[in-house]
């Protein structure tokens, strides 16, 4: 059936992204009659995904030929902890001792990510795609050299591998007694110039005005020492440190990272990378601030605040208006991407996490490409639409969203003599 026809829209991507790829030792491109006499081969369709601000990404469907159910899950699934990295990273803030100043934050991305694990030699072929060409062409077929995007075992093997990096880090900034040497990498982002900071949300459809909000409650309960903390979200690590830590925590990780992924080397090819992305280490996402895009979100440590920038405001708008009061049925396709979005966003909708259960009952057994929107449905909706308006007109407190361990201060025998109830 050849490739996906969304390969047909990126040629030119494609072909300046493979050459890329195999001068780097990532990909070998063969003739289709060359790669037939490989044991074990198997084709897959590859596909392209658009990416904002971004280029797009090549991706393989690895469900379509069977190569996924047949995968035996030997990586470490438990590896893969995305969905609570950005609650892990707020409570942190949220419990730092303030006496040390605000928390500051860093970002540092890996280059190239799946890209730095080797495959198995017996399994490259078993992994073959079809590469895209034009009309009249001899078929090719591409072979992954290591991990590819879409097989099953990538994410968890590349998770063990940044998890082990965040836990030596984390391990070594816990002993008091670590001196990390120097690394060339924290030298040049200490030298990047920190870039203009991120602006308060807003929304041009649904205008509102911006609230400061007060600073972090004196009366939280917090550690005594300088905050020192690297969590791990697939390639992007979230470094946290204050005053006067921070180059020492830079450092760790930058160091970590080495131990893991080995930097560069005379020997190496003019062609590889350093494991840390020089690129955005360059934009200043290195440098420490108090205000930072993670994951997706502006965190900013001073008004212990976080919000969603301009572009997820539009965009949960737009989910929410998509759909009028006065529909009555929606696609399943549609309503998975609805319930998908929403679940995204729900980390900074205060009181969110807990109003699925009318939008996830919504899909019925009965059938499997219409969802009903029935009366509570909506209500449910209108009950987003009502905290999207709220955290549009203000940052959401860190506060407001991180729950806090229960606590008490004493007891009373309601049960005792003369207890009247409680």
């Amino acid at each position: 059936r050849g490739a996906h026809k969304s390969c047909n829209e990126h040629t030119d991507f494609l072909s300046e992204e493979f050459v890329d790829m195999i001068r780097k030792g990532q990909w070998v491109i063969l003739p289709a009659s060359m790669a037939m006499e490989l044991e074990g081969l198997r084709l897959s369709p590859p596909g392209v995904i658009p990416q904002r601000d971004r280029r797009p990404r090549w991706i393989c469907d690895y469900t379509w030929s069977g190569v996924n159910t047949d995968t035996l899950p030997l990586a470490a699934m438990e590896a893969m902890q995305f969905g609570h990295a950005l609650e892990r990273i707020l409570r942190e803030i949220l419990f730092a001792n303030p006496a040390h100043g605000p928390v500051q934050l860093n970002k540092t991305d890996l280059s190239d990510g799946f890209y730095r694990v080797d495959l198995n030699v017996d399994d490259i072929p078993k992994l073959g795609v079809v590469f895209p060409t034009k009309p009249g062409s001899e078929p090719m077929v591409a072979l992954p050299m290591v991990l590819p995007m879409g097989w099953k075992n990538s994410p968890p093997a590349f998770s063990t591998a940044t998890e082990t990096i965040a836990d030596l880090a984390n391990q070594r900034l816990g002993c008091s007694d670590y001196d990390p040497p120097d690394h060339p990498l924290d030298q040049m982002a200490a030298e990047v110039q920190v870039p203009e900071r991120a602006t308060p949300p807003s929304s041009p459809t649904h205008g509102v005005a911006v609230e400061v909000p007060t600073a972090r409650d004196p009366s939280l309960p917090t550690t005594g020492k300088p905050l020192e903390y690297v969590d791990i979200f697939v390639d992007d690590f979230v470094s946290l440190g204050q005053a006067p830590n921070t180059r020492r925590v830079r450092k760790t990780l930058l160091h970590a990272i080495d131990h893991v992924f080995r930097p560069l080397t005379e020997e190496d090819s003019p062609f590889r990378r350093e494991p840390v992305s020089l690129k955005k280490l360059r934009k200043g996402d290195c440098s420490w601030d108090t205000i930072k895009l993670v994951l997706g979100w502006i965190l900013d440590t001073v008004s212990m605040t976080i919000h969603l920038p301009p572009h997820r405001v539009e965009r949960l708008w737009e989910i929410l208006d998509s759909i009028p009061k006065s529909q009555r049925r929606t696609s399943m396709k549609k309503w998975h991407t609805v319930l998908g979005e929403l679940r995204s966003m729900a980390i900074a909708l205060p009181g969110a996490r807990n109003m699925f259960g009318r939008l996830q009952n919504a899909i019925s057994p009965k059938s499997k490409t219409r969802v009903d929107l029935s009366k509570g449905v909506h209500q449910a909706l209108d009950d987003f639409r009502w905290i999207a308006q709220d955290i549009t007109s203000r940052p959401t407190r860190i506060a407001e969203i991180i729950p806090l361990n229960p606590s008490a201060e004493g007891h009373h025998d309601v049960l005792g003599k003369g207890a009247g109830g409680a």
